[in-house]
């Protein structure tokens, strides 16, 4: 028999793959000034804050605890900071304007750091997932990361601790807020 079904790793590299589509063109991107480039920078960086928010959160809430109890502790709590690193970030560039000139230097941050987190989780813990795990586990991860993703925030919350409990717990307020406020402001329309 032929497995369908994707897996958790499957799924979380896929976002990966989105992450850095949307990071090269934001790359071609970068120093341009015009007003359809500026545009076009918010609505990207829109795009992908909304994904790595939703990304995020559904890996700490679901695989972190996981990896932390059965596979590697250091390795759950060293993603969770540079998650944290991250949020910060996006948090910095949900205040900016889009045609400041230090805008394209606070996105190349972001990319460098999730670039860096990328390839750190894919080299190790998606390796460890997957000699640890048996394909039913993996699958059934995948199916409750697609679940919470669904219902995340869609906005960095650099101030809520990176922990399944306190993430499971606030989210769905935050999520409830973040989507009002999305549904005034237009934004991520382009992403739905």
């Amino acid at each position: 028999m032929i497995e369908t079904q994707r897996d958790v790793v499957d799924l979380l590299a896929a976002d990966h793959r989105e992450f850095d589509r949307i990071f090269h063109e934001l790359e071609q991107l970068h120093g341009r000034s015009g007003p359809d480039d500026v545009a076009r920078k918010r609505e990207l960086v829109d795009e992908v804050t909304i994904g790595l928010v939703k990304h995020s959160v559904a890996e700490e809430t679901q695989v972190y605890p996981l990896v932390e109890k059965q596979l590697d502790e250091e390795e759950a709590q060293h993603s969770k900071r540079e998650h944290a690193e991250a949020e910060e970030t996006m948090k910095r560039l949900e205040r900016m304007d889009a045609g400041d000139p230090g805008f394209d230097a606070v996105v190349a941050r972001l990319v460098q750091e999730i670039r860096h987190h990328v390839e750190h989780e894919e080299r190790r813990m998606f390796g460890e997932l997957r000699a640890n795990l048996s394909h039913d586990q993996l699958v059934e991860l995948a199916g409750k990361v697609e679940t919470v993703k669904k219902y995340a925030p869609t906005r960095a919350h650099p101030m809520t601790p990176n922990e399944a409990g306190i993430r499971t717990a606030a989210g769905p307020v935050a999520s409830l807020l973040d989507h009002l406020r999305d549904a005034v402001t237009g934004r991520g329309r382009s992403s739905d």
